[in-house]
């Protein structure tokens, strides 16, 4: 989880809130200095706080690219297929199978 966390924040730093990743980063550290006990109920708890917060990374980093993600995601969904139609009529002589008895 802590390298999760790292990772996004990493990954999305130009993306993310300074309250968001200040938020991260404390979880972080609380994690990491929870796992130094033996603890599981509070290792469990604090990992859990920490995916909480690191799911408002994803959150803010999706409502940056939102809509510029909108046309994209339409354009490519509709190129393939109309490539897929144009190339099975394509004009070319395609021979299907092909077989001679012997």
């Amino acid at each position: 989880a802590v390298y999760t966390a790292e990772k996004a924040l990493l990954d999305f730093a130009d993306k993310i809130p300074a309250d968001v990743k200040s938020k991260v980063e404390a979880e972080v550290a609380n994690v990491r200095k929870v796992l130094e006990s033996d603890d599981t109920s509070a290792i469990r708890q604090a990992t859990d706080n920490l995916m909480r917060v690191v799911q408002q990374i994803g959150a803010a980093a999706y409502q940056q690219s939102g809509p510029q993600a909108g046309p994209t995601e339409e354009g490519p969904a509709s190129g393939p297929g109309d490539q897929g139609g144009e190339g099975g009529e394509g004009g070319e002589d395609v021979v299907e199978g092909e077989f001679r008895n012997v």
